[in-house]
């Protein structure tokens, strides 16, 4: 089985969520890649957008492609890199 959300302990986890890592702005065009152990765990659609993603455990997290996201959804994961084709995101690290 994979470890998936049981491998924090319930502060990482709640600080994860957070956003205690830090976040970076993304605009159209624009690709986030996280650094070296620090990961994307969140993506908040500031306005209607399009995104793909890179993950390090694409078993768990799958990644995406040509992924519409409404102005104002969040999604959770764990992403090495996230692509914004159109839009304004906000990734969360953790």
């Amino acid at each position: 089985m994979a470890n998936g959300l049981h491998k924090f302990t319930v502060q990482e986890a709640n600080n994860a969520k957070l956003g205690q890592g830090g976040y970076k702005f993304l605009t159209s065009g624009d690709t986030g890649t996280a650094a070296a152990g620090v990961e994307y765990v969140a993506i908040v659609a500031l306005s209607a957008s399009q995104i793909d993603t890179t993950s390090f455990d694409s078993d768990t997290y799958p990644d995406l492609t040509n992924v519409p996201l409404p102005v104002g959804t969040t999604i959770y994961g764990r992403w090495s890199k996230v692509t914004l084709d159109s839009g304004d995101i906000i990734c969360y690290r953790g």
